[in-house]
């Protein structure tokens, strides 16, 4: 009587995945006869990520999260081994640009459109440290605006732009504040 030998798969723990960004893990198995079929057993990938009939796991996503799964490696005599394993989508760096903002002119008009890259879908702003001159806000959209009418001075803020799986990313400016 045929009895299967105990089949290992390897690794037993993934590298974490980045939203937005490629990801290759190929997947092995030993202890059986080769070559291995590979199968998704149960549970799910994260949108856009494949198992291969090769035991590679890639693609890229544009979610994030952990996502829980088992494959199946099944040699060439029919035995198989089944491995849970997770992996996780990790929140992509998002990136704002400029870098720096113009000094501002005490009761003169201000606009200065951000701009944030990197994460998924639409960005929402916030104000999330420190305070803009009175007269001056940002717009859920990235819009810095309004007219100015504090005492001159440097004035510290930080904001952060939340992607569509709420991602941040942070950028702290000196806005200048100069009389005319």
């Amino acid at each position: 009587t045929f009895t299967c030998p105990v089949i290992v798969v390897t690794p037993a723990t993934l590298p974490n995945a980045t939203a937005t960004a490629a990801y290759s893990q190929q997947l092995t198995a030993a202890g059986g006869t080769a070559p291995y079929a590979w199968s998704l057993a149960s549970g799910t990938l994260p949108a856009g990520i494949t198992l291969s009939g090769g035991g590679r796991i890639s693609g890229t996503t544009t979610v994030v999260g952990s996502f829980n799964f088992s494959v199946r490696a099944t040699d060439a005599s029919g035995c198989s081994a089944l491995m849970p394993l997770v992996l996780a989508a990790d929140c992509p760096p998002i990136s704002i640009t400029p870098t720096s903002i113009p000094v501002a002119i005490v009761g003169t008009p201000y606009n200065r459109q951000l701009t944030a890259t990197g994460g998924v879908g639409s960005y929402t702003w916030a104000l999330t440290g420190g305070a803009f001159p009175t007269g001056m806000s940002l717009s859920a959209g990235g819009l810095i605006s309004g007219t100015p009418t504090s005492t001159p001075g440097n004035y510290t803020v930080t904001l952060t732009a939340t992607d569509s799986n709420n991602c941040p990313g942070n950028i702290t400016y000196v806005l200048s504040l100069v009389c005319p």
